[in-house]
């Protein structure tokens, strides 16, 4: 269900909170041979409005009115919200074990007997924060996945095959709306290609 925010959005202040940056996120996870990625069960419902705030989020049915008493998604603030409960959760394994971005969780180990320990490790967090996980959204022990659009293994960072397939099945852009589109995906495969801001500079510059 989705709900119209837009007057609350407005009315709320920037949580200017920041998220990691997935470049350097997507980095810390080279060169581990054992990898379990993780993702939670409706996320921002697992975190509790503030009390005297529900009310802020009611909205009107054919039956009655209703109000969130847990954290909606469509408020402007719920990423960085987020995020902040898991830095703090996983405060003592950031970096070290697992990196998290917003509801994605990565735990990384060298061999698989540390990651038995590293995902004992996570799932005891989990539980001790009453926060649950999707098991039909989650890969454990796995030597190779997709974290945030890149495929990553112990060989290091690899372009995600279905970004290449969707660019090579792509007919030839005819109007201003089609090449933004197709400079929009070549850039999503930018730190795999030698200088493609140059590259895609001539077909830009016509549709400028």
């Amino acid at each position: 269900m989705c709900v119209d925010f837009r007057s609350l959005n407005q009315a709320c202040p920037k949580d200017t909170y920041p998220l990691p940056r997935i470049d350097t996120m997507v980095d810390r996870t080279v060169g581990y041979e054992v990898m379990s990625f993780l993702d939670a069960f409706s996320g921002y419902h697992q975190i509790w409005m503030a009390e005297g705030d529900e009310e802020k989020t009611a909205f009107i049915t054919d039956c009655r009115t209703y109000y969130y008493r847990v954290m909606p998604f469509g408020l402007k603030n719920v990423g960085a919200t987020y995020q902040r409960m898991i830095d703090a959760v996983f405060k003592n394994q950031r970096g070290r074990n697992l990196e998290a971005y917003v509801d994605d969780i990565l735990v990384k180990s060298k061999t698989l007997t540390e990651h038995l320990r590293d995902l004992r490790e996570t799932l005891d967090t989990l539980r001790r924060y009453n926060l649950k996980l999707n098991p039909a959204k989650c890969t454990f022990g796995a030597a190779s996945g997709k974290v945030l659009g890149y495929l990553v293994s112990v060989r290091g960072i690899e372009a995600n095959p279905y970004k290449i397939s969707v660019i090579l099945s792509m007919l030839s852009p005819k109007t201003t709306k089609e090449i933004q589109k197709l400079a929009g995906r070549i850039n999503s495969l930018g730190r795999f290609i030698s200088k493609a801001g140059d590259r895609c500079s001539p077909f830009l510059s016509v549709s400028a």
